[in-house]
């Protein structure tokens, strides 16, 4: 859930709609001023950091090559959406997932997204938050986590434990390494993802408000896709990425 990592597991960016035109249920934000502050302090460490190394690798690195490595890293994001499609109970979705995976990284290490060919093998998203969703778990509270950005209580339950258990790259023996290969995948999608934070902010009076709408939009429109229902008119939803296409 930053402008970079937090949602990375999201399927479709906050940053895609204009606030002005879309509504959603607000996540209860229940401690404001804690969240106010966060955002603050976020803000303040993307300004000395994110934002200059972003405008870095953007000019030295060509978009394509991102939308491959950004690819790659949502590829390996597997575990996430297999575990949280079986905890949803949606095994033959889980089965997709496996499926989509193997032909991926068969065919190109997950740099190509080369199971998009085939209608039967559409991605089947989910996470650990959404799957606590559909167990009757309401999101808690909006909390702004540091340096990862908008979540819940719930979402942010479900990422730590993403993190922690499900992300492959944690399960690299040396440190060094784990480091390196968190760092690839959140200064490869900086560009766009400072790009599409700083318009937000330019776009707002209140930049706070207009992420912590976005973000509960995302989510709940997530979810109006995911029953099959129609998607109440959504506010937009901050953060996140959608696998390049």
């Amino acid at each position: 859930m930053t402008p970079v990592r937090a949602l990375a597991q999201t399927p479709a960016s906050i940053y895609d709609e204009d606030p002005a035109t879309l509504s959603a249920p607000p996540i209860p934000d229940r401690i404001e001023g804690f969240n106010r502050t966060m955002f603050k302090v976020n803000d303040g460490l993307y300004k000395v950091t994110l934002r200059p190394i972003s405008k870095v690798y953007g000019a030295i690195v060509p978009a394509p090559l991102r939308r491959s490595v950004g690819r790659f890293f949502h590829n390996l994001a597997y575990p996430t959406r297999f575990v949280g499609n079986l905890f949803e109970g949606k095994v033959g979705a889980a089965g997709t997932e496996t499926a989509r995976f193997v032909v991926n990284t068969v065919t190109s290490l997950g740099f190509v997204a080369t199971a998009d060919q085939f209608p039967t093998l559409k991605e089947r998203p989910s996470d650990l938050g959404q799957a606590f969703g559909t167990w009757g778990m309401g999101h808690g509270t909006y909390v702004v986590l540091p340096l990862l950005g908008p979540s819940s209580v719930r979402d942010g339950v479900g990422l730590g434990l993403s993190g922690y258990f499900l992300d492959p790259v944690r399960y690299l023996q040396e440190w060094e390494y784990r480091a390196i290969g968190s760092g690839v995948e959140i200064i490869n999608q900086s560009p766009e993802q400072m790009q599409a934070y700083d318009q937000l902010k330019a776009g707002s009076i209140d930049a706070y408000v207009a992420l912590r709408d976005a973000y509960s939009a995302q989510r709940s429109r997530r979810k109006a896709v995911e029953t099959q229902t129609p998607a109440a008119p959504a506010v937009p939803a901050a953060a996140a990425t959608t696998p390049p296409p």
